[in-house]
């Protein structure tokens, strides 16, 4: 007892030494660890709450609701994707200068800005009948769409610009993006629907969606990448991705687990009443909750004089050079075609002779339940080994499991099958688990690296690599569909009740998984970013910027 005790105590005054000191050798307290993670929680539940106005058909308050068409909303979607592939580079550009582009750059935005607002003027007035195959007012379409894409360019210019020196690259966008986000997400709710004619409606839902996008995006892209940020020493930060996701994404499951639940109190999910309370209630406490976000803050190793000067030539050149990037991406490519395994579970609980479909959702969730101890192991791992070991380990623990499950092809019953997938999966999600954080972990090295080859800090310019991977990602979305009609499943689901045919579904995507894991691994086996190179390059970095290593960091670089 007195131990025990003794431990508590201990506890108690590290905690109250640590709240806003942080370790030594360290640079988060624990109140900016807490402040980061909770201000999480509240922007990913607004962006889960504007997320519930998503403009796609099969939507239910877009498409089962208000009733827009699930073509009409792909092809417009369509022209959305276009034109987010085309400024992909210039948003780039813009974040990683803060805001201040160029002055030949920003002139020329201007000219090209003020000639696409003169040609959406004019489309606006273009007859709609030639293009209704399309979309009915598809030249209005298209001018809203481009409208929007300009305004959210220079919504981040003057943002950053004003705001990036004093709050760092990623924070500015997720002060002030959320009170737009949740506007727009209230307002679409309580248009009139029902008394608009359809073309007119599609007009202003597709408009008031976008805004929503516009905003709704950057709020939540950044606050993954301001994690990266707010330290740079590289234990510090695995404790950072092990801990921070299941943190960040308890609001969110919450808020997802009752949503159903609160909206039968005015008519379920298919009533409009219930989204006009759940939007605004929920996403003001998100909003507060974001807030808090202002107290975490971003720590870049860089001369206090420091002013960026990315151009889009430079920013391509260094970003395609840099092989850790390759590596990563890659190897991120074939993530999905990893997981297709999942699926099982799903088919044997529904078309198997116990149908146990109404189990579904509680063994997928048993499945993962290792998932949060496996976060949390993943700083021992690195502690002892390298991320580079760590990942070849890992990964080919979760190859052995994936060849365990063959066996459930040759189980006799679907409950012996059922109990076999339970203990391959619980078993491999939980090694997977541990590698999760690892793998995250590796961006924010990999942005160090890239600064200390380059000189500049070009954390949204390795977006530039969709232009690569989002066609790749594309031709990958493709294989499960194939294997699908390759096995004799095209449309009729009822095949699936032939013990036959399911076995033969099942066990090519359990290979597909095998093979998209070894994938996976494979592109690691050039990953060379040490612990002991990582030391040094921060080491660098410090010298650069002129800043001192405190004993820890120096005891790091001399045992490297």
């Amino acid at each position: 007892m007195a131990k025990r005790k003794l431990d508590l105590g201990r506890l108690w005054g590290n905690l109250k030494l640590n709240w806003k000191q942080p370790r030594e050798g360290e640079h988060l307290s624990i109140k900016e660890f807490l402040f980061f993670g909770l201000g999480g929680m509240g922007i990913y539940t607004l962006v889960d709450v504007a997320g519930l106005l998503n403009f796609v058909g099969t939507n239910n308050v877009v498409g089962m609701i208000m009733g827009i068409s699930v073509k009409d909303a792909y092809v417009i979607g369509i022209i959305g994707s276009v034109l987010g592939y085309i400024t992909t580079s210039l948003n780039a550009l813009i974040v990683d200068n803060l805001g201040v582009l160029p002055k030949k750059t920003m002139h020329r935005l201007h000219l090209i800005s003020a000639a696409l607002i003169a040609l959406c003027g004019g489309l606006w007035f273009v007859p709609s009948a030639p293009f209704d195959f399309i979309v009915r007012d598809f030249p209005k379409h298209l001018a809203l769409r481009i409208l929007c894409t300009i305004l959210g360019l220079y919504a981040s210019i003057y943002v950053l610009k004003i705001f990036a020196k004093k709050h760092g690259k990623f924070k500015p966008q997720m002060m002030l993006y959320g009170l737009p986000a949740l506007v727009f997400a209230t307002i679409l709710v309580f248009i009139p629907y029902r008394e608009m004619r359809y073309a007119n409606k599609l007009l202003l839902v597709h408009l008031i969606t976008t805004l929503i996008t516009t905003f709704k995006d950057p709020y939540n892209g950044n606050v993954e990448k301001m994690q990266g940020l707010l330290t740079p020493n590289a234990q510090e930060r695995m404790r950072l991705y092990a801990i921070a996701p299941t943190a960040l994404g308890l609001m969110r499951s919450l808020f997802g687990m009752a949503f159903p639940a609160l909206a039968t109190l005015t008519g379920g999910q298919l009533n409009i009443a219930s989204y006009r309370w759940i939007i605004p209630v929920f996403g003001i406490v998100g909003l507060l909750q974001g807030f808090l976000v202002i107290k975490a803050k971003e720590r870049v190793i860089q001369p206090k004089d420091y002013k960026p000067k990315v151009d889009t030539r430079k920013a391509i050149k260094e970003v395609f050079s840099n092989k850790y990037l390759w590596i990563r991406n890659i190897s991120n490519a074939f993530w999905g075609i990893s997981l297709m395994f999942q699926s099982t579970l799903g088919w044997i609980l529904i078309f198997g002779g116990n149908r146990l479909e109404w189990i579904t959702g509680i063994m997928l969730n048993l499945s993962y339940i290792t998932t949060f101890p496996g976060n949390l192991c993943a700083p021992f791992v690195t502690k002892r080994f390298s991320k580079r070991a760590a990942t070849l380990g890992l990964k080919g623990i979760v190859i052995a499991f994936q060849f365990g499950y063959l066996a459930i092809i040759f189980a006799e019953s679907d409950t012996m099958k059922i109990v076999l997938f339970m203990i391959f999966s619980i078993i491999s999600s939980y090694f997977n688990s541990i590698w999760g954080p690892i793998n995250a972990s590796l961006l924010p090295d990999i942005w160090d690296y890239q600064q200390w080859k380059s000189g500049e800090r070009l954390e949204a310019s390795t977006d530039l690599f969709n232009y690569v991977m989002t066609p790749i990602n594309l031709l990958l979305l493709g294989v499960g569909p194939f294997l699908m009609k390759y096995v004799g499943l095209v449309s009729d689901w009822d095949v699936m009740y032939d013990n036959e045919i399911r076995n033969a579904v099942i066990m090519t995507h359990i290979v597909a998984s095998l093979i998209g894991t070894v994938m996976q691994t494979l592109p690691f086996l050039f990953y060379d970013l040490s612990p002991e190179k990582h030391a040094r390059i921060i080491r660098d970095l410090k010298e650069r910027a002129g800043e001192p290593m405190d004993e820890n960091e120096e005891k790091e670089v001399t045992e490297a």
